[in-house]
């Protein structure tokens, strides 16, 4: 492959197959960010599951989102955790909701230096019948728990809880109430005290 056809699949399709890289787009036909929808997933497995057929060396991959759909960022996340490669994903600009979960499918996880990065518990749209819109809420709660168990799983390992000694329920209990006061926006050098990201790419 020449190097006009590595730049064509990297614009096309997000994907640097010599390197093993792959790129997250969230950006729609029309130039707009589109968040993490079903085709950011679509096109993140398909390049994933290519690299993982080649062979089981490590995938790097650079993430750039200010969130979007929940189902959408969870088939990312499982596509990540169920590949035996080694994993890095790289955060740039901003990495906002679904992409702060997204993150913690890596095995080693970094954001640039400037970059902002943003938990929340998100945003419900609920209509419908309301016996339906009930169900829907009560699911919503435990996605919400399932999202919690995730970031405390990692942030655990953060040199905040560890100096408090704290074991994974007072984590889960400490990262509710702080995101019960709004989005919590953190620098680079936040997220690794609370453990949710790694490193700092300088």
């Amino acid at each position: 492959m020449n190097q006009r056809d590595t730049v064509s699949e990297l614009h096309l399709y997000g994907i640097d197959v010599k390197n093993r890289e792959i790129y997250i787009n969230e950006f729609d036909d029309s130039g707009e960010s589109g968040g993490v929808d079903h085709r950011m997933l679509q096109n993140f497995v398909k390049n994933i599951n290519f690299l993982k057929g080649q062979n089981k060396e490590p995938i790097t991959i650079h993430l750039q989102t200010v969130g979007g759909c929940w189902y959408s960022g969870m088939g990312i996340y499982d596509a990540i955790k169920s590949s035996k490669c080694k994993t890095t994903i790289i955060g740039y600009s901003q990495v906002c909701s679904t992409g702060t979960i997204i993150m913690q499918a890596a095995n080693k996880r970094l954001l640039t230096q400037n970059s902002a990065f943003m938990v929340h518990w998100g945003d419900s749209e609920i209509g419908g019948h309301y016996l339906s819109s009930q169900n829907l809420a009560s699911f919503e709660k435990h996605l919400g728990s399932v999202m919690i168990t995730i970031y405390s799983e990692k942030s655990q390992k953060g040199q905040f809880f560890k100096e408090r000694g704290y074991n994974l329920a007072k984590t889960k209990a400490y990262l509710k109430r702080k995101m019960n006061n709004g989005d919590w926006y953190m620098t680079p050098e936040d997220a690794i005290y609370y453990g949710f990201i790694d490193g700092i790419v300088k």
